[in-house]
């Protein structure tokens, strides 16, 4: 699936501008972002919740708003759009079977089955946690190519969460479909994505692929005789945590000769420290307004 140069415009506002990216089959995708960032609206824009000021969205290079029958690959349940609450599983199950056509009644069942959920229990009626664990049951029995998952952890209980991300691993890896998925609780994320795509102010602003990265960019814990930090410290990594006399930097180049030369202003303390999504996220959005830096 490929998303091409997509811009949507609300109250006269670009709310996205330029949004180009790929979802593979077989690999999850995160899309990370402050609150307003853009990331429902782009969700809702793809599958044509919203209509697009401009901009495509391709499967196997064919548009997917010039062939209809080509949304059945894509599988988005909005979740303030939600009429299923008051329903069974039993007459959604005929609603999406008349959907999609790839509907599989048997793993629909199976799946109910096997997380002890009653095909006669109105959907509305149980707790969050139950309610993400069906809708994500009746998403996979769809046997679409592609999903778009919004927040599919928020307010989850760890059990429940647990189920939730095998249900997740076990689909992308038995039945190769691609994921993109969007959450506040980056470290749920982090263990399950392969690429992360950051949005701000609705453009994307970084895309990377977290293995990769993290052979390169190194989060350094430091601790400096002196209160200044030196300056070429400053000039070489984003601060974005003081905890009293520890500096948390991140450098996004640490070379040979860098290393060498900040080791010269005699450290007390300048060791690495695992690299994490968030840490990442901070180095995106953190300022040095965030925290009180040394002078």
């Amino acid at each position: 699936m490929k998303v091409i140069h997509f811009k949507k415009m609300i109250n006269n506002k670009a709310v996205l501008n330029d949004i180009s990216f790929s979802l593979k089959k077989g690999e999850i995708v995160g899309l990370i972002g402050r609150n307003g960032a853009g990331k429902t609206t782009l969700f809702r824009t793809i599958t044509n919740f919203y209509k697009k000021d401009s901009g495509d969205c391709l499967i196997d290079n064919q548009s997917i708003y010039q062939s209809p029958a080509l949304k059945e690959s894509i599988f988005y349940l909005d979740e303030k759009n939600n009429f299923l609450e008051h329903h069974t599983p039993a007459t959604i199950k005929q609603y999406y079977q008349e959907l999609y056509s790839t509907f599989d009644a048997e793993k629909y069942t199976s799946l109910l089955k096997k997380y002890d959920l009653d095909i006669s229990f109105i959907i509305g009626k149980n707790s969050k946690g139950v309610q993400a664990l069906y809708k994500l049951i009746l998403a996979f029995s769809c046997q679409a190519s592609y999903y778009i998952l919004d927040e599919p952890f928020d307010g989850l209980d760890l059990i429940i969460r647990k189920k939730v991300i095998s249900l997740i691993l076990n689909e992308v890896t038995i039945n190769q479909c691609g994921i993109l998925i969007s959450s506040h609780n980056l470290l749920e994320l982090e263990h399950i994505i392969d690429r992360a795509i950051v949005l701000q102010d609705g453009e994307i602003k970084k895309s990377f692929n977290l293995h990769e990265i993290r052979d390169n960019v190194k989060k350094i814990q430091m601790v400096f005789k002196k209160k200044n930090v030196p300056s070429i410290v400053k000039d070489n990594c984003q601060i974005i945590q003081v905890n009293g006399r520890v500096i948390i930097g991140i450098f996004e180049n640490l070379t040979d000769e860098l290393y060498e030369s900040i080791l010269e202003k005699d450290p007390v303390l300048f060791e690495e420290v695992p690299l994490t999504l968030e840490d990442l996220f901070s180095l995106q959005f953190t300022s040095e307004s965030d925290y009180q830096l040394f002078n």
